[in-house]
């Protein structure tokens, strides 16, 4: 089935789809986010029509509303708090089971399901594709200088973003954060990923206290069809079936 539920965050809608199974439920449920210029039409609304055949709730949404939020106004920070506030009225429906929620995220989203996991206390497990962690050490090097005494970011054209993106990204370690999260894990990268390296992701499984890397021969960055796509989604069933109670 499929649903479109009222989603708000300070007045404005944000656009999602929730899948669910035949029933009533409530169900265990996934909050799916995606990476950096997505949206849910992309991967994140393939992977949710799967996860509701497997008996999940599955709601993909959008970070950015085109008629309110663009990317100069974004940051990891912003995105983080879009997706407490999608956490927090997900499981507020009453086909939502509150004590079995999970998040998956991708690339940049993956990044963000990660930093917030670690920052709650109510996500039981959580799937990560490639996850941005590389982005710090990307703005890093977009922004000479950044940890000088002083140092103004400035918004960055070439890469769409405003100043906001870089001062938000660097005024943490990730990997600090993330050791936070004490559960479940499953990291699924591909081999080939040329954006966001494999070794950013192996840095994480030596981080999280359980936490396991399955690697897709052959892959780059985006499960968006194919092998790819089929490999991975079934890793994510199987990992989150496992660990309904």
């Amino acid at each position: 089935m499929l649903l479109k539920p009222v989603i708000e965050q300070n007045g404005n809608a944000i656009e999602g789809v929730l899948y669910t199974p035949n029933g009533e439920g409530p169900f265990p449920t996934v909050i799916l986010t995606h990476g950096f210029t997505g949206n849910y039409t992309y991967i994140t609304g393939n992977i949710a029509k799967e996860l509701a055949k497997a008996g999940f709730a599955a709601y993909a949404f959008n970070l950015r509303n085109p008629d309110t939020r663009s990317m100069l106004n974004t940051s990891v920070l912003t995105e983080a708090a879009t997706l407490d506030t999608v956490i927090d009225q997900i499981k507020a429906l009453d086909c939502v089971d509150p004590e079995q929620v999970f998040l998956l995220g991708e690339s940049q989203g993956g990044f963000v399901s990660a930093y917030v996991a670690a920052r709650r206390e109510d996500i039981q497990a959580l799937v990560l594709y490639y996850p941005a962690f590389v982005l710090q050490d990307d703005a890093k090097e977009r922004n000479p200088g950044w940890d000088e005494p002083g140092h103004v970011f400035q918004d960055d054209p070439s890469f769409g973003v405003s100043a906001i993106y870089a001062r938000d990204a660097l005024s943490f370690d990730i990997y600090e954060v993330i050791v936070g999260y004490h559960r479940d894990v499953l990291i699924v990268h591909g081999d080939r990923d040329t954006v966001v390296p494999l070794a950013y992701s192996e840095r994480a499984v030596a981080v999280y206290d359980h936490a396991e890397l399955k690697i897709i021969n052959g892959a780059g960055h985006g499960f968006y069809s194919g092998e790819p796509f089929r490999i991975s989604t079934q890793y994510a069933k199987d990992f989150l079936t496992s660990h309904i109670q």
